[in-house]
């Protein structure tokens, strides 16, 4: 089975490439309102249509917000939330064309002392979900002068992951692979850079997720951001990147923790514990003052044998 999945993987990698290319060529080549409008398109017709994503999603939103929302509103948050996704990814090619005059015109950065302590000289642990356009804000923050280096876990389509890494890149960010990332990422907050992480992804505790509350259910994540900032006494600063009318963004930082001093007399784990729990609390505020621009349609929470869960609890 394990030979048949790899076949089958490669024979798709030649499909995959060529509609990667193909998109890389049409898009930054659309006017501005054509990639509005195909996104607001998209999801709207997703929203409706009951494949695997679909289903996730409303799962999801019945889990968080339960009798709260109608399931009408549920629907337009979905819509939107397709929408948003869609325009995410279309803009990844779309800035790539032109990149300085097109973000400078389309994305602003919130005005006030979080943005000023964001450019300072110094090193930051940079938080940021799957809400809004995470990639825009990684492209703008670098454009802007931050020395911005961010995490990502590579595709399994090598052509298509170096083409993925070249259009991130372009605004001067650096993309770092997830796997044995530690030391580059502790040379760079050495020098004053600034590294960033997506943190509202499920990350078993075998591959280093640690137990916390995410949106009222118990989900590991990463605590690798909170280990880092902790070992190396770096502030930890939460943004988000929100889509705006006629295509426009506003990226803010609306929140900055900062770690206790490193005491090795302390128990590490608990301490590491302790602001991955703030950092998730953050994200989830931010989720509920704008679900409609977060990705539900992912199994952010996953039951593990042996454990027990609320009533109300995701079932995939």
């Amino acid at each position: 089975m394990a030979s048949f999945k790899k076949i089958r993987r490669a024979a798709r990698r030649p499909f995959e490439t060529a509609a990667f290319r193909i998109f890389a060529w049409i898009v930054p080549r659309l006017p501005r309102c054509a990639v509005v409008r195909f996104s607001t398109a998209t999801g709207w017709m997703a929203a409706r249509i009951p494949f695997r994503d679909n289903r996730v999603a409303l799962k999801n939103l019945d889990a968080v917000f339960g009798g709260t929302k109608t399931p009408e509103e549920k629907r337009r948050i979905l819509a939107t939330s397709f929408a948003t996704m869609t325009q995410t990814m279309l803009d990844l090619f779309w800035f790539s064309k032109d990149p300085d005059n097109r973000i400078r015109k389309y994305v602003v950065f919130e005005e006030g002392p979080n943005k000023d302590s964001f450019f300072e000289d110094k090193p930051v642990v940079c938080i940021t979900a799957h809400i809004g356009s995470w990639e825009v804000m990684g492209q703008t923050s670098a454009l802007m002068g931050a020395k911005m280096a961010s995490i990502a876990a590579p595709l399994k389509n090598p052509a298509v992951n170096q083409a993925m890494v070249e259009l991130r890149e372009r605004t001067g960010q650096v993309i770092i692979p997830q796997k044995g990332a530690l030391k580059s990422l502790i040379a760079r907050l050495r020098k004053n850079g600034k590294a960033a992480f997506v943190l509202d992804q499920n990350t078993p505790e075998r591959e280093g997720g640690v137990l916390v509350n995410f949106l009222g259910f118990p989900m590991p994540v990463s605590m690798a951001p909170a280990a880092l900032a902790y070992r190396t006494g770096t502030e930890i600063m939460l943004g988000v990147c929100l889509p705006e009318p006629k295509g426009h963004y506003r990226i803010r930082i609306p929140k900055i923790i900062i770690p206790p001093p490193y005491d090795k007399e302390r128990d590490a784990d608990q301490v590491v514990l302790e602001l991955t729990q703030q950092i998730q609390d953050g994200i989830s505020e931010e989720i509920l003052k704008h679900p409609e621009h977060w990705l539900w349609a992912y199994r952010h929470w996953r039951r593990v044998p042996g454990k027990t869960y609320p009533p109300n609890y995701p079932d995939y």
